[in-house]
């Protein structure tokens, strides 16, 4: 008798998850951040809102953004839409963060990088589970 071995979870992993996807939705992501900020540039040069909005409106921006590219990444595989979002949450921060260190903001390994490790995780896992459900 022939026993038949399944190693079906292993390459169902393997086969949803793409790094390549991940890079993918982080690019969607940084694109649309580039076009909101170039519309907010737009908004500051041409009309009298203060320029105090800036650092609320980056981080909205940022949110938004994470989760558009998030929920890219989630449509495109079949499973773990959370776990997909998360990860390009996580990266997009990083990547970011190394974006500032190049542009001389520095690099801070305290209060603030750690928070926005967190919010980028979680509308990262957001924008996932939001992807998976609107297929």
């Amino acid at each position: 008798m022939k026993k038949n071995l399944s190693f079906s979870s292993s390459t169902n992993i393997q086969r949803n998850f793409s790094i390549w996807l991940i890079l993918k939705g982080m690019i969607f992501a940084f694109l649309f951040s580039l076009i909101c900020f170039l519309i907010l540039s737009l908004i500051l040069t041409f009309t009298n809102i203060s320029e105090s909005i800036i650092k609320p409106a980056s981080y909205i921006i940022m949110i938004i953004s994470i989760v558009v590219g998030s929920g890219y990444v989630a449509q495109r595989v079949d499973k773990r839409g959370w776990m997909h979002g998360a990860i390009t949450g996580l990266l997009y921060i990083i990547i970011l963060s190394i974006i500032g260190i190049f542009t001389g903001g520095g690099m801070v390994l305290g209060q603030l990088f750690f928070s926005r490790i967190i919010i980028g995780i979680v509308a990262g896992g957001i924008g996932g589970i939001l992807g998976i459900n609107l297929k």
